[in-house]
C-alpha cells in the first residue's frame, strides 16, 4: 500500500464540552501547509503565510518538513526552516497558534493531529481588530482619509485656481514615481498623456506618438509630431495586433470568480484592462537595489516603461475560434500543436492586383508569378548555364558556376534579400541588346514595361553588324529575321527572342500578351524568419552546424518557377522544438521568437536592444542617410 497521511483536525467547542474531531486521508507523498484555501492542511491564523510550508515522506516512518515561504516554524520548541525527523509520536511542529503532532500510521504512513491553542489574550485579534484605543482605529481611518483628501486634492485644486504660487504641486501629489528615460521629456506635461481628469490614459494618447501605418507619409507625420513635442529619441512605431474589437472579444477573462468580476467592473466604468498602459507601466517605483552615491534621486528609473505581461499568446490563441467564430486563424494552444505553414501563394499575377491564397505546403501548391525560371538548370554545376556563367561572369565579379548568392543578394539589414532585378541579376547572361547605334554601341531594350519595349521596336531596323562577341540567351541577331520593325517586334517575343525564354507570352493575332511578373518577397507575412541569424545559414552565413540554402530550399531539383521553395514547420522543429534532445536555444524559443505582438511580421526585439541612446534623432537621421 502506498504511503499516505491521515489527518485529524481537533476543534474546541466555544461553549465547552467534547471537542469536534474531523478525519480524512490525504494520499502522499507531499502535503502543503498554509492559510490559502487550496492548502492540504488549512491553518487560518493570520500570522501564517498563504503557502507556508510542505511536508513529504523521506522514507519509511520518516518525513521532511520544510518552509516554502522563507518564514521559519518551530519543531519541539526550536525555530527552523527545514528538518527531517522520524514519526515517533513525540515530534510537534508549531505554526502560529496551531500545533501539528506526528505519529506513525499504517503501512509506513503518518498521522498528523492538528490542534489550536486558545489564549486569554490572543495576539492576532488585537493586531487586526478595530477595537477602540484612544481615538479608535475606525475613527482614525476617517480622520486620516479626510486629511489626505484635503491636503492632496482639495487644497491643491483650490490653490491652483485662487493662488498664483501653490506650494503643493497637485500632479506630484499623485505621481507614484518618475517617468522612464524615454518619456522623461514629458515630466512637466501631464496632459500629453492624461488628457482627461480622473480618466485612465487612453490608447489614443499613446498612438499619437507611436502609431505605425501602411502609409510612409503618415508615419513621417507621427515622427515629426514626436520631434516637435521635444522627444530626444525616435519613438518606436507600433501597429495594432488586430482590430481592437476583435482583441477585446478574443481575450479571455482571468481565472477565478473575483478577478472576472473585477475585470467586468473595470470595463463597465471605462477602465479597460487591454489598454497600452495596462502592459506598459509608467511612474514605476524604485527597485530594492540601492542607488549610486552620486545618483540623482529624481533621475528616470529605466530606459523604457515597465512591461507587464497581462495575457500571453496561448491564453488567447488556444481557444480563439470559440470567441472569434469568423477568424481564419487556427487554434494554437502550444508549440507542439502549431499548425502547418500555410504560405501566402500568388494564384494569379494578372488584373489590377495579384490574387493570393493561403495554401498548405503538403499539397505542393503552384505559384503563378508570370516568370519562367527553372532553378535546376541554373544551379547545375555541370550544365551549360554554369559554363556560360564561368565565362561571362568574370566581368561581373564571380566567374564561377551560379549559386544562390549569385542572384539573391542580402538587404541592408541582413535579415532578408533585395528584390530580384533583371539588369543587375540576370543581364550578365540574358542580353537585352537589340541593335547598335551610329557609334557602334549596343542598345538595350527597356525592361519592366511591355509597352515601352513595343514602342522601342516599332519602326526600327536592325544593324547588319549587330550582335555581341558572344551569343547569349535572348540576344537578337540580324540573321534571325528581316531588318524591319515588324520582324523585330515578332522575333523579340517569339522562341529564341529576348523576352520569350523568361516570360509567359501568348499571341492574339499580331498582338503580343505577356503575363505580368510579381515575385513574392514574403511567403509568411506574419512570420519573422531572419536569414541574418548565423544558425539559419544562407548566402555567406552558413557556419559549422548552421544550415545552407539547399538544406531548406530544394532549388537544385526544381524544374518549374511555380514551385514554392520554402520548408514546412518540421524543418523549424529540428531546432525550435521542445524535446530534451534539442538544443538550449530551442528550449528558450517561444511565440515571440517569430511573432511580435505589435508587428506580427517581425520578431520581438531582444530585451534592452537596441540601446535607447542609439535612437536619438541625430543618430537616426545619420543611419537613414547612410541607407541603413
Amino acid at each position: 500500500m502506498a504511503q499516505e497521511f491521515h489527518l485529524k483536525l481537533i476543534t474546541q467547542r466555544a461553549a465547552g464540552g467534547d471537542p469536534i474531531i474531523r478525519e480524512r486521508h490525504l494520499p502522499g507523498p507531499e502535503l502543503t501547509i498554509g492559510r490559502a484555501t487550496d492548502s492540504d492542511i488549512l491553518l487560518t491564523d493570520l500570522s501564517i503565510d498563504l503557502h507556508h510550508a510542505k511536508v513529504r515522506f523521506a522514507g519509511p516512518g520518516r518525513v521532511t518538513l520544510e518552509s516554502i515561504s522563507g518564514v521559519p516554524f518551530e519543531l519541539n520548541g526550536r525555530s527552523t526552516q527545514r528538518v527531517d525527523f522520524n514519526v515517533t509520536g513525540d515530534n510537534v511542529a508549531a505554526f502560529g497558534d496551531y500545533r501539528l503532532a506526528f505519529s506513525p500510521g499504517e503501512d509506513g504512513g503518518a498521522v498528523i493531529v492538528v490542534t489550536r491553542e486558545e489564549h486569554e489574550h490572543h495576539p492576532s485579534p488585537s493586531i487586526f481588530s478595530l477595537k477602540a484605543k484612544v481615538l479608535g482605529r475606525r475613527n482614525m481611518a476617517w480622520v486620516l482619509g479626510i486629511g489626505i483628501f484635503l491636503t492632496c486634492l482639495l487644497v491643491p485644486l483650490l490653490g491652483s485656481v485662487w493662488l498664483s504660487h501653490v506650494q503643493i504641486h497637485p500632479d506630484q501629489q499623485w505621481s507614484s514615481g518618475p517617468l522612464s528615460k524615454s518619456h522623461a521629456f514629458l515630466e512637466n506635461d501631464c496632459k500629453s498623456c492624461h488628457t482627461n481628469a480622473f480618466v485612465a490614459v487612453r490608447d489614443e494618447a499613446c498612438l499619437s506618438c507611436h502609431k505605425a501605418g501602411a502609409d510612409p507619409a503618415a508615419d513621417a507625420k507621427v515622427l515629426a509630431r514626436s520631434k516637435d513635442g521635444g522627444s530626444p529619441f525616435e519613438p518606436r512605431l507600433v501597429a495594432d495586433h488586430a482590430p481592437h474589437a476583435d482583441l477585446s472579444r478574443a481575450t479571455p477573462l482571468p481565472d477565478g470568480l473575483a478577478p472576472k468580476i473585477g475585470t467586468l467592473v473595470q470595463r463597465a466604468f471605462n477602465h479597460p484592462t487591454d489598454r497600452c498602459a495596462s502592459c506598459h507601466l509608467e511612474h514605476t517605483k524604485p527597485g530594492k537595489a540601492a542607488p549610486a552615491v552620486d545618483a540623482d534621486p529624481k533621475a528616470p528609473l529605466a530606459d523604457k516603461p515597465t512591461l507587464v505581461v497581462v495575457q500571453d499568446c496561448e491564453s488567447c490563441h488556444s481557444k480563439l475560434k470559440s470567441r472569434l467564430t469568423k477568424t481564419q486563424l487556427i487554434d494554437t494552444p502550444d508549440w507542439g500543436r502549431h499548425p502547418a505553414f500555410r504560405p501566402l501563394i500568388m494564384t494569379s499575377a494578372g488584373g489590377p492586383k495579384p490574387t493570393f491564397q493561403r495554401l498548405e505546403l503538403k499539397g505542393a501548391p503552384q505559384e503563378r508569378n508570370g516568370l519562367i525560371f527553372p532553378h535546376k538548370m541554373h544551379l547545375d554545376p555541370m550544365g551549360g548555364v554554369a559554363r556560360q556563367a564561368i565565362g561571362l561572369g568574370k566581368a561581373n565579379g564571380y566567374g564561377a558556376a551560379l549559386e544562390c548568392a549569385s542572384c539573391h543578394r542580402r538587404d541592408a539589414a541582413g535579415a532578408g534579400f533585395k528584390p530580384i532585378e533583371m539588369e543587375r541579376d540576370c543581364a550578365a547572361c540574358h542580353s537585352l541588346a537589340f541593335t547598335r547605334d551610329a557609334a557602334g554601341q549596343l542598345r538595350n531594350l527597356p525592361h519592366g514595361e511591355l509597352q515601352k519595349v513595343v514602342d522601342t521596336l516599332a519602326g526600327r531596323s536592325l544593324d547588319g553588324a549587330g550582335g555581341s562577341d558572344r551569343a547569349r540567351p535572348g540576344m537578337i541577331r540580324p540573321t534571325a529575321f528581316a531588318a524591319t520593325g515588324a520582324s523585330a517586334y515578332r522575333a523579340t517575343f517569339s522562341k529564341g527572342g529576348a523576352c520569350f525564354d523568361c516570360h509567359s507570352i501568348t499571341w492574339a493575332g499580331d498582338t503580343v500578351q505577356m503575363a505580368p511578373v510579381k515575385l513574392t518577397q514574403r511567403y509568411m507575412p506574419r512570420g519573422a524568419f531572419d536569414h541574418g541569424v548565423p544558425e539559419h545559414g544562407g548566402p555567406g552565413q552558413a557556419k559549422d552546424g548552421g544550415y545552407k540554402c539547399a538544406d531548406c530550399h530544394k532549388a537544385e531539383t526544381s524544374e518549374r518557377t511555380t514551385d514554392v521553395l520554402i520548408p514546412d514547420l518540421a524543418k523549424c522543429a529540428n531546432c525550435h522544438g521542445k524535446t530534451e534532445a534539442q538544443t538550449k536555444a530551442a528550449d528558450d524559443a517561444d511565440c515571440t521568437t517569430c511573432h511580435s505582438f505589435h508587428a506580427p511580421g517581425k520578431a520581438t526585439p531582444p530585451a534592452g536592444h537596441p540601446p535607447l541612446e542609439t535612437l536619438r534623432w541625430s543618430q537616426a537621421v545619420a543611419r537613414k542617410g547612410a541607407g541603413d
